[in-house]
């Protein structure tokens, strides 16, 4: 028994001694920062900075500025289709319905329905016209805007609508009308009194 207590007692004493003997050898720094281990210093291998990972770069998109629309609102463009600002929907201020905004600039759901395009984003349009308002249509290609004066002469005044109408026979006959125009995208027929 004897014997096994004193072979403890020397290892303990091993244990110990080295134990101090390391704390030495390191320092004494009460500093926390982690350090390499001796032996990789020691060999000449490897520099402290080398032992740690480099700092990951994230990269990130800036994010896109605010929209300058809304989905669902109305807006008025001039007769190139420049953007004049966001008007309303009950005919007063406003041609076109915002269908869709998109700051990629992906075509829109219906790739034949007019769009702009306004601080980076693509608007998605469809026309918004409202009964007993007055426009001015375009001669050919270009936008719908609204009159400067009713009944001046090149203007028209909507008497009726009809969603998805092919011609002007479901025009109304309450009311005097004396031309009408189809539109797609959305497919719609206003019939006008036009001057």
């Amino acid at each position: 028994m004897g014997l096994i207590a004193g072979v403890l007692a020397l290892c303990l004493a091993g244990v110990c001694a080295g134990g101090v003997a390391l704390y030495y050898l390191n320092g004494r720094d009460e500093d926390p920062t982690p350090r390499p281990t001796n032996a990789a210093l020691a060999t000449g291998d490897a520099e402290p900075s080398d032992l740690y990972s480099p700092e990951t770069v994230v990269t990130t998109e800036a994010a896109p500025p605010p929209a300058p629309v809304d989905v669902g609102d109305c807006i008025s463009v001039d007769t190139a289709g420049s953007f004049q600002g966001v008007g309303n929907c009950n005919g007063s201020r406003g041609t076109y319905k915002v269908l869709s905004v998109d700051y990629r600039q992906g075509t829109c759901s219906d790739p034949e329905s007019p769009y702009i395009t306004v601080d980076g984003y693509r608007l998605c349009l469809a026309l918004y016209l409202v009964r007993t308002y007055c426009y001015k249509f375009p001669s050919g290609p270009g936008w719908v805007v609204a009159a400067p004066k009713c009944k001046a002469k090149g203007t028209v005044h909507v008497i009726d609508i009809v969603p998805g109408a092919s011609n002007g026979n479901k025009c109304t006959n309450d009311y005097k009308w004396n031309r009408w125009y189809r539109f797609t995208h959305p497919t719609v027929v206003y019939c006008v009194m036009q001057y």
